[in-house]
């Protein structure tokens, strides 16, 4: 069957010819390039005269992956056993040419894949630079650096501080700088260094316009008459009435009025020219339409030009009819213009133009940058060199300078020139400048008709990384517009060969509506492209859209929509078992509700760099401990090791500790020094009113801390942070293997950033542990995955859910200096750089011409976003916010973007069940009665027992010893007492590892422990055994694994330990306030809800000695701790409603002792 745009794909394939293909979502974008592959591939004498380029390395490996698999499948297939669908028989028989030609040349591709020239643009350009080491003046260096800012801030220092001291050139404009930034050198280098992560957008402008004031300001009129003239045009038809009413309106203002921009309107009888000299009148021809708040007006009245009697005429009837008749022709013009397409926004972009000079004081900034920019950027490469090292941005400049210019080319650029006859570049919507730039280098010497070929492939409906540096507009330019001396030719594809109608439709409808309705090269916004389904409308709701409303506060409204993310999972799991599951959001942090809810429904997912490890508790302690004991000041630091797990002082020691002055008692030594805290710490005997529990920590945690202290700088970093953490009880506070690991990652990386026993930029290291994510779980569910709606790009998947439209999204860091590059009508890069901000001037034309672009871009963007994560859906696509009635969507939301499309009144959707919504939409409402406040949820404080040893001696099993409390007499006992305590040491610290393995089974659910993963468990069940003094493990960890086995066989475990019940809490740590006014904690091992009655359990690792009864000993237990349960019960009865039950687990008999 043939489908709608098959002529285009065809046409594709035609190697004499060059194309800028536009690729929608879905629509087989991947085998279109696999097959232009193999079509030149047919026809070329070497491989290496083909080149392709992707932006990822993944990209260029399925590529080359696709392409062999078609040469290998061809290769064993008989020739008429072609494949039955259309697109996979071409690639067959492409495929089938391919070796036809190899065969003929030699080149016996199979065996050797690396000749085929797919690379990512950053690799091309190392090995550019590193093919002209010499010319490039780059050197073969290492990969770039993924922080290279301590770099920017060497070459920022190493030219400043001596320019200012010479007062040279340079030393003037540095200091023209600083007397602009309030002589603030902190805010001076941050400039800079912004300016140098992005120095790819300004340096090659700077270098023409170096002193060159006009060229700078030709590109602020070239704006302004661009913006014009597409206002003009929209106007066009209707330009003489406007300019008659205008006049009109200038001639009627009042005296106290004349200061109004309608007033330059006065003597106009056409619109005005679209060009700078110009502008005054457009706007006054904006005020005259639009309100101040930049909407069309809805009245006329005589502030803007209209009363209700000529000012000539005086108040008779002639003058007043007058009046009145202008006005309602103004009105019914309005109305008229109301109706155009895109004049508001061109209407409100003039508003925001800047003027078309700068202004003195403007320029005398301008010029100190363009004197200092160019040679920072050549102390940063010198800098480069020596370190060995580099960025991103050098390699492309290098790869830039490699090749020389279009009219300039190198020997280099020749060679390749020779070399390459065919170019394929991917992903071309999110290309930067510098690098459309290379691209026209490249194939500078290129002429038509000369048998060479450019082919190109994007979707600027998908360009999301414009924080990336990418700009769209290059993409719409290059179908538009020559590329040097080639001519593409635009193809469209719009067959979507992934969604289901029922979503494609959707998307089309919605999509036509978020986004604008002309493409704008200079700014990048993209019209909508409708997509023509493959696969036919399933029975089940494609699309979704569901609210959240009025919720009490944001905390509650995300919980709910949590939970109905949970919903959806099972319901997706339920109708379609084999079917993949995507939960998209914009950032990361909107994912917090939503995993724990998944979480606690037993859930466990796919995901690669969502979960920061920064926020986990381990590694922010472990970081506390680094701090304290690299930087003995660091009074936080040091309090938050005292407070950490391992120690657990109460707030009253630390505060005794934290204020006691003990360095004049406790002198030191000649040269000795100290933290002031470490001191204190050293001491603790002589701080008064320390609590008993105090001193026992302290006793433990001061003679390590000292220990520590006195052998800092003797080993490496990582192995003295270690060691002290693991000799402080840091490994045996851990609660599950994953916190392990967690904290393995964090070590890694501080080796990493270690120089001689220091960490040389705090700053970098703060950023790195920020950057540091949880390993992903080995044990998820595979058709369950969670990521940003930027990771999804690229992927499909069955049911997508895309919770928190109306989430705010992280803002961007606020720039002391605003620029832009933009692509002009006539393809020409254009840098538009704006003044430096200062206190209290934030009215400058020019600057708020930026932010307005920016704002407006980001806005297109955000539109962007919303369009890819909806088009990952093949089958159901689901909605989801919350929002409050009486307000409008969230400022910068993607709801804000969807709104249009939805036709959002939330009280009118609200009333009407949904239905203005769209077909399939619900309303959530929370009723004022229904709300019932809950209680935060406590994160369980997991310390050591405030005694905590690491103890030495030797295993004494519980199990063979435990006759010996209840038989032997007094003397006996005596006579044992290191037994004794070795024996309730074991059985203690036992216990311990087996509660946190229980808890880890009721997290993760009993369904998903099977033999096997308890066999994969034992080794981090032997690290916390030895953590906690125990050197003998061969008994502990037979007792640990009999107990787990146990329980994945005993019914009752299962339902308790099942993580599907409501209110499933595991350690739940209760906060109460005792008799006599002291504030304590309970800890319940396994709390939940089941069919209305709460829970509550105990885990007991204990067994019934040879010689008692299991009836016998289950009396002694259960009398032991009544009253312990029952006061936990009294605990919940205070927080519930519900109906208690309590009882005791024994894993090791397999039973449930309910009370």
């Amino acid at each position: 069957m043939s489908i709608p745009d098959s002529e285009a794909r065809k046409l594709a394939l035609d190697p004499s010819r060059s194309f800028a293909v536009a690729a929608p979502a879905g629509s087989g974008k991947t085998e279109l390039l696999t097959q232009r592959v193999l079509r030149l591939l047919a026809i070329v004498d070497e491989p290496e005269e083909i080149l392709c380029m992707t932006f990822t390395r993944k990209a260029a490996g399925e590529m080359q992956h696709r392409i062999m698999s078609a040469l290998l499948s061809a290769s064993k297939t008989g020739s008429s056993l072609t494949p039955l669908e259309s697109h996979q028989q071409t690639t067959f028989n492409l495929a089938k040419d391919v070796l036809i030609r190899d065969k003929e040349r030699h080149w016996q591709l199979l065996d050797n894949p690396n000749r085929l020239r797919i690379q990512t643009i950053d690799g091309f350009c190392l090995n550019l630079a590193r093919q002209l080491a010499v010319e490039s003046r780059f050197g073969d260096y290492s990969e770039p650096l993924d922080d290279p800012i301590p770099v920017y801030r060497d070459a920022i220092a190493e030219l400043l501080l001596p320019s200012l001291e010479q007062q040279n050139s340079l030393g003037e404009s540095v200091s023209t700088l600083l007397y602009h930034l309030d002589n603030d050198l902190n805010k001076l280098e941050q400039l800079l260094i912004n300016l140098l992560s992005r120095r790819e957008q300004w340096l090659g402008q700077l270098y023409q316009s170096r002193g060159a004031r006009s060229y700078l300001e030709n590109f602020l009129n070239q704006v302004i008459e661009e913006t014009l003239y597409e206002a003009e045009e929209l106007l066009a038809p209707y330009g003489s009435d406007l300019a008659l009413l205008a006049d009109y309106a200038a001639n009627q203002l009042p005296e106290a009025k004349r200061h109004s921009a309608i007033y330059h309107c006065l003597g106009i009888t056409a619109l005005p020219k679209p060009i700078a000299n110009s502008l005054p009148q457009w706007l006054g021809l904006c005020e005259l339409l639009l309100t101040a708040q930049d909407e069309w007006r809805k009245q006329f009245n005589k502030n803007c030009g209209f009363p209700t009697e000529t000012v000539s005429g005086g108040s008779t009837k002639e003058s007043k009819s007058q009046a009145k008749a202008q006005k309602e022709t103004m009105s019914v013009l309005l109305g008229q213009l109301q109706s155009i397409p895109g004049l508001l926004d061109q209407l409100q972009d003039i508003r925001y133009l800047p003027t078309a000079q700068y202004g003195d004081d403007q320029w005398q900034v301008l010029d100190a940058l363009t004197m200092l920019l160019p040679a920072l950027s050549a102390q940063l490469s010198l800098i480069f060199q020596q370190q060995k090292v580099c960025d991103f941005t050098e390699i492309t400049l290098a790869a830039l300078r490699s090749l020389g210019s279009e009219d300039a080319p190198t020997d280099l650029a020749l060679k390749l020139d020779y070399r390459i006859n065919h170019i394929l570049t991917d992903e071309f919507q999110d290309t930067s400048s510098v690098q459309f730039d290379l691209l026209k280098r490249l194939t500078a010497g290129w002429q038509p008709d000369d048998g060479r070929s450019l082919f190109i492939v994007g979707d600027a409906m998908q360009s999301l990384y414009g924080f990336r540096s990418a700009n769209v507009g290059l993409f719409l330019e290059a179908r538009s517009l020559p590329l040097g001396n080639i001519q593409l030719e635009p193809l469209d594809l719009q067959v979507n060969f992934r969604s289901q109608a029922g979503i494609i439709d959707w998307v089309n409808q919605a999509f036509t509506t978020i986004f604008p309705p002309r493409d704008n090269i200079s700014r990048g916004a993209v019209s909508y492209s409708a997509a023509i389904a493959h696969h036919p409308e399933l029975k089940c709701e494609a699309v979704t859209v569901d609210a959240f409303v009025d919720y009490p506060n944001a905390k509650t409204a995300a919980q709910a929509e949590a939970e109905y993310v949970t919903t959806l999972v099972h319901e997706a799991k339920q109708s379609d078992p084999d079917g993949s599951i995507a939960i998209l959001v914009r950032n990361r942090t909107h994912l917090t509700d939503i995993l724990v809810a998944l979480q606690q429904a037993g859930h466990r997912w796919q995901a690669t760099d969502i979960d920061p490890l920064g926020n986990r508790m381990p590694v922010i302690d472990l970081m506390s401990l680094t701090r304290a004991l690299l930087s003995p000041t660091d009074r936080i630091a040091w309090l938050s090791i005292l407070r950490a797990p391992w120690c657990g002082l109460d707030l009253n020691d630390l505060f005794l500790i934290a204020n006691c002055k003990l360095s004049e008692q406790n002198p030191l030594p000649k040269g000795e020094r100290y933290p002031l805290l470490l001191l204190n710490i050293r001491h603790y005997l002589q701080i008064p009113n320390l609590s008993s529990k105090g001193k026992t920590i302290l006793s433990r945690v001061s003679h390590t801390l000292q220990l520590s202290w006195d052998q800092r700088y003797r080993k490496p970093l990582r192995s003295w942070i270690e060691g002290v953490w693991a000799a402080l009880g840091g490994i045996a506070s851990l609660q599950t293997d994953t916190e392990l690991k967690h904290c393995q990652q964090y070590l890694n990386l501080l080796e990493q950033h270690e120089t001689g026993g220091q960490i040389d930029s705090w700053a970098s290291f703060e950023k790195a542990v920020q950057s540091l994510y949880a390993k992903p779980d080995e044990y998820a569910d595979p058709q369950l995955h969670v990521m940003t709606i930027h990771k999804s790009k690229g992927l499909e998947f069955d049911t997508v859910i895309i919770p928190g439209l109306n989430r705010k999204p992280r803002s961007d860091d606020k720039q002391l200096m605003l620029w832009q590059e933009r692509v002009g009508k006539n393809g020409q890069n254009q840098l538009i750089i704006g003044p430096l901000e200062r206190a209290g001037q934030n009215t400058d034309p020019l600057f708020k011409h930026l932010q307005h672009e920016q704002t407006l871009k980001n806005q297109l963007e955000k539109a962007r976003v919303l369009y890819v994560g909806a088009t990952r859906a093949i089958k159901k696509l689901h909605l989801t916010y919350s929002i409050a009635s009486d307000k409008s969507p969230t400022a910068h939301s993607l709801l804000e973007s969807l709104a249009p499309a939805l036709d959002l009144n939330i009280n009118n959707a609200i009333k009407d069940s949904g239905e203005s919504l769209s077909i399939q939409s619900h309303i959530y409402q929370a009723v004022e009665d229904e709300i019932i406040p809950t209680m935060p949820t406590l994160q369980s404080l997991h310390r050591l027992p405030w005694d905590w040893q690491e103890s030495k001696t030797p295993v004494v099993d519980s199990t063979k010893h435990q006759h010996l409390l209840t038989e032997n007499n007094h003397h006996k006992q005596q006579t044992l007492g290191e037994a004794l305590t070795a024996l309730n040491s074991v059985a203690r610290h036992t216990g311990t590892v087996l509660h946190r393995v229980l808890r880890q089974v009721a997290i993760d659910g009993v369904e998903n422990w099977n033999a096997e993963r308890i066999i994969d468990q034992l080794p981090f069940w032997k690290v916390q055994l030895q953590s906690l003094g125990i050197t003998e493990l061969e008994e502990p960890l037979a007792l640990l694994q009999r107990a787990i086995t146990n329980c994945l066989a005993d019914e009752s475990a299962q339902w308790l330990l099942s993580n599907r019940h409501p209110e499933s809490k595991c350690e739940y740590a209760i906060g109460y306030l005792s008799l006599n006014g002291e504030s304590k904690t309970a800890v319940v091992d396994r709390s939940f809800i089941s069919e209305g009655i709460q829970w509550i359990i105990d885990y007991k690792a204990a067994e019934p000695s040879n010689e008692e009864s299991q009836e016998s000993f289950l009396t002694r237990e259960v009398s032991q701790y009544r009253d312990q349960l029952e006061h936990y019960a009294n605990l919940f009865t205070q927080m519930n409603s519900h109906p208690t039950k309590i009882a005791l687990y024994f894993p090791l008999i397999s039973h449930l002792a309910i009370i």
